[in-house]
């Protein structure tokens, strides 16, 4: 069923009727969903995944903390965010400060990553939500909203304001004996959460949600979208039918490209888990940050900071920072690295609990930015030339790359393939185009 308002592409797949149909994302399981109330969510029979949660008032509820996160937004861009007093020298950095102290260091690249993750993608974010809600509260929305929603998870999974907060408190503790706090106005609020990926298709018409999903046991052998020629599509969740012998297609509702599994997911994964594991040794074992004083030049790698922070009282942040740049991603190539391997054999063993695997890994990937973030104020804000400066060291631009690329592998990963063996086996014919 064709969205009033929108244009679409020549190659538009055809919607199905019964729009109360959904694929669940990580399984590709079709099933029902029921009537829900306000709160309640609905889980997939197979695996558990949440396939949609229904909230009150989501539109006005969103349009509000939208409203709200755009003001917060401009105060937090403007104004200092830390400051630090040392022998009658004062130092003070916003977030555009840390990200143009390291441009001017020669780090590019990381200079990119931080005004990109902590500035653009949020302030994306934030309008992207705005206008796609704004053109939902209308009978007719225009036809560039398809092309908004389409791109607002993207903008979601790249915006680490939060992340960075995490950086700008383990940095106050690192400098704490001279650090005082200017101001700490960056607040994240998540707007796209409230507004849901399906927000617009419930105006055009509402589609059928329910809660009985994830409750019982399947009385039936499991059909997935493959098995019936649908496609699933990753940015509104509409289910839609390619035209006859074609394997990719456009989503009627909101234009996005749709094939049924993610072209080249395995081969993808693995060439940026290979480049992670090759850039995650000199991440580990080469200086992140150089401090330099009259007494000299004393460079630390990340674990040397790790140690640093271990005190009575900053014990905790230590250990999250070993464990948000330590552990995090040597743990996500190597569950990666486990769920490639166990695809490419076909195994149809315990895919649910890949499956949890996978979220877990998905989840907590962008949490390793924090030690990024750190260094990223540590040395915006220690600038007391010539009594004492910091500057970021090569470790930090590999310790980067091993986030960006482990998040790059996750992305790339199209979870659905751990339970292609396992319908298989369930003996479910797979539709034939004629």
């Amino acid at each position: 069923m064709n969205s009033p308002g929108l244009t679409h592409h020549e190659n538009c797949n055809e919607a199905l009727p019964d729009t109360s149909l959904v694929a669940c994302p990580n399984c590709d399981l079709v099933q029902r969903l029921p009537d829900i109330a306000p709160g309640e969510s609905a889980r997939c029979q197979r695996c558990s995944s949440e396939l949609w949660r229904r909230r009150k008032d989501s539109l006005n509820r969103t349009l509000a903390l939208a409203i709200a996160a755009a003001v917060l937004w401009a105060v937090a861009n403007t104004i200092p965010m830390l400051g630090l007093t040392a022998v009658g020298k004062k130092s003070f950095t916003t977030i555009f400060g840390g990200a143009q102290l390291l441009w001017e260091h020669g780090f590019h690249s990381v200079s990119v990553v931080v005004f990109f993750c902590a500035i653009l993608a949020p302030a994306l974010q934030i309008g992207m939500v705005l206008l796609v809600v704004i053109a939902a509260l209308r009978d007719r929305p225009p036809a560039w909203v398809g092309s908004l929603l389409r791109h607002v998870p993207f903008t979601q999974i790249w915006s680490m304001m939060e992340v960075m907060l995490l950086g700008v408190l383990v940095a106050l503790i690192k400098i704490a004996e001279y650090a005082t706090v200017a101001a700490c106005d960056a607040i994240q609020l998540r707007p796209a959460r409230s507004l849901g990926a399906r927000a617009m298709g419930a105006r055009k018409p509402p589609i059928h949600r329910g809660t009985g999903v994830g409750g019982g046991r399947m009385n039936a052998p499991a059909v997935t979208a493959l098995q019936l020629g649908l496609q699933r599509c990753e940015s509104c969740g509409l289910l839609s039918r390619p035209a006859r012998g074609e394997d990719e297609g456009h989503c009627p509702r909101c234009n996005s490209h749709l094939e049924f599994r993610k072209k080249d997911s395995l081969s993808k994964t693995m060439a940026y888990l290979i480049a992670a594991a090759i850039c995650y040794l000199p991440a580990n074992l080469l200086p992140v940050m150089t401090t330099v004083t009259f007494s000299g030049r004393e460079s630390d790698t990340i674990m040397q900071g790790v140690v640093l922070l271990w005190s009575p009282t900053g014990w905790p942040l230590s250990l999250i920072v070993l464990v948000a740049s330590i552990f995090i991603p040597s743990a996500k190539i190597a569950a990666l690295l486990y769920l490639v391997f166990t695809v490419k054999r076909g195994s149809i063993q315990t895919p649910g609990q890949r499956v949890r695997l996978f979220r877990i890994v998905e989840a907590i990937g962008r949490w390793s930015m924090v030690d990024v973030f750190v260094d990223t104020f540590t040395v915006a804000l220690i600038q007391l030339q010539p009594l004492m400066s910091v500057e970021p060291a090569p470790g930090l631009i590999f310790f980067m790359a091993v986030v960006i690329l482990t998040m790059l592998a996750v992305e790339s990963f199209d979870a659905r393939l751990i339970w292609d063996p396992a319908s298989s086996k369930a003996g479910s014919k797979e539709v034939q185009y004629a």
